[in-house]
């Protein structure tokens, strides 16, 4: 088996060449973009894509204002409570119809609840991983540079590469072709068997040790459309056991775009769109800041020739007492442009306001709290479908679906034979919700008419179903059919007419003993 990899590996070096070869062969397209990622970072969280020479002891640019960073933070908070809400199950397991075909009701029943088990153990296994705090940072690189790529750590959570760590190579309608991680780590820090198989390389002929820092290359690569084949390499080596195959659904990496672009290999960020404002904002923040502070200095001066010495006035305390006319020899320094900020200061509302409106600031928040209720969560979700123009629903498929089908394979991987998640947090959900306030609407205007009008025009059985069908419930299995009605009023009027026989044979009973008895 693992012959046959290799003679595959060759295969594709020949088709590709090495994983260090083909990133650097790619990385122009990425690195055109680069510089407006930068930007959009600089001017609302600068350390996510840090200037090309910033290390750990280097200092970030800081923007003269926060409403990139509060915006960027605050729209990301909101897609993580409404894609994994801090309470309750935002997907379905439901069974095929051809694998329960045949099935009694006590058997789907019975179906139905451990498939509701497994769905609360994947949430329960999200909260132990603690996996909401890697998806919150990929949250923003998507909201600022419009890319990200998460790979899920086998039982464990998920690890982030922001765009400048990888290349990507997609087809015309967007599917990845190919795709390659660079990853600059220790050398101590690889297993000792790697260590062993590059020691040519990065030792010298007295065994000293040539470099500390070692660049790794991840190379994903799309053979049929169903199968991916992934290595590791370290300086065109291929490290020994990291040759493998991967279904679709199994593929341990997602690479995710916020909007997307016909024919290009990357996405847009929303910071992107909104950059003319950003530095329009950024540039009048710094001259208000600026002329604010000279119009806050103190600078007093001494009319030349005074009798007056400097020492004497810089010496005197407060209340004391100097020799000379000091309204006539001595001057203040005042800018007198208070005025003209005043247009800045107009400008730079109006800025807040449209990027507000563009990052949700004025909108509502999700209570992020044990007690966060489905209608919340429901709400915002429909808010920022309206607001973003799809972007959630985009994220509802491309993240949450791939995300809980990597999740099952390590939980319950025989569920997914017979099953495919389905996301209750998207727009499926947001039309439901219309659903159901429309119902309501309709039932509180009939209402109005009287109770009679109900009885008359309303379809009493068809509104429960729809009721049931808008909060995502079989209603099957709650609303009762028009057959269990009518089966049940005909047991009620059959045990109606017993009892009238009953009593109807006692009183006869006793009527008969009565006229005996005479």
């Amino acid at each position: 088996m693992e012959d046959n990899k290799i003679h595959e590996l060759h295969e594709l070096h020949e088709e590709y060449g090495t994983a260090q070869s083909w990133y650097t062969n790619n990385v122009a397209v990425r690195e055109s973009l680069q510089q407006e990622w930068r930007d959009a970072a600089q001017l609302t969280l600068p350390y996510v894509f840090p200037p090309d020479d910033q290390n750990e002891t280097g200092i970030l640019p800081s923007p003269f204002n926060s409403i990139g960073a509060s915006g960027v933070n605050t729209l990301a908070s909101k897609l993580l409570l409404t894609l994994l809400p801090p309470t309750g199950v935002f997907f379905r397991l439901l069974p095929d119809k051809d694998a329960v075909e045949g099935a009694t009701k006590e058997e789907l029943k019975q179906l139905d609840q451990e498939l509701s088990q497994v769905e609360q153990d994947v949430v329960e296994y999200i909260n132990q991983k603690a996996m909401r705090v890697p998806i919150y940072e990929m949250i923003k690189l998507l909201i600022i540079t419009g890319n990200t790529m998460l790979y899920k750590v086998p039982n464990g959570s998920f690890k982030v590469f922001s765009p400048y760590q990888y290349v990507v190579q997609r087809d015309y309608v967007g599917t990845i072709l190919t795709q390659c991680i660079k990853e600059s780590m220790a050398l101590l820090s690889l297993p000792k068997k790697v260590q062993e198989q590059i020691k040519d390389d990065t030792t010298t002929a007295d065994g000293s040790t040539t470099e500390t820092q070692v660049d790794v290359y991840t190379m994903i690569v799309r053979n049929s459309p169903n199968n991916y084949t992934v290595w590791q390499e370290i300086k065109g080596q291929v490290i020994d056991g990291t040759i493998k195959k991967y279904t679709q659904d199994k593929l341990p990496y997602i690479t995710l775009r916020w909007t997307t672009v016909n024919n290009e290999n990357y996405g847009r960020g929303l910071v992107s769109q909104y950059l003319g404002d950003l530095r329009s904002l950024e540039g009048l923040t710094q001259t208000i800041v600026e002329g604010s502070g000279i119009s806050a200095m103190h600078l007093f001066g001494l009319r030349p020739g005074s009798q007056l010495k400097v020492e004497d006035l810089n010496n005197a305390q407060n209340g004391e007492f100097v020799s000379g006319d000091l309204e006539r020899e001595i001057s203040v320094l005042q800018v007198n442009k208070g005025a003209d900020l005043q247009v800045p200061l107009q400008l730079i509302g109006q800025l807040e306001q449209r990027l507000g409106k563009a990052f949700m600031l004025m909108a509502g928040q999700i209570r992020d709290s044990e007690r966060t209720t489905a209608t919340e969560v429901r709400a915002t979700a429909a808010e920022l479908e309206a607001t973003l123009g799809g972007v959630f629903s985009v994220l509802a498929s491309e993240f949450q679906a791939p995300m809980i089908t990597l999740v099952l394979q390590e939980l319950e991987p025989n569920v997914l034979k017979f099953t495919v998640p389905s996301i209750t947090t998207g727009i499926s959900a947001i039309s439901r919700e219309r659903d159901y306030t429309n119902l309501n609407t309709m039932l509180q205007s009939i209402a109005q008419l009287g109770p009679e009008v109900i009885g008359k025009y309303l379809n009493i059985p068809a509104y429960l179903s729809q009721i049931a069908t808008s909060l995502g419930m079989d209603a099957n299995e709650i609303v009762k059919s028009q057959e269990q009605i009518q089966a049940e009023q005909q047991q009620q009027q059959q045990a109606m007419l017993e009892q009238q026989a009953m009593q109807t044979g006692g009183q006869m009973a006793v009527d008969s003993n009565k006229q005996g008895g005479q």
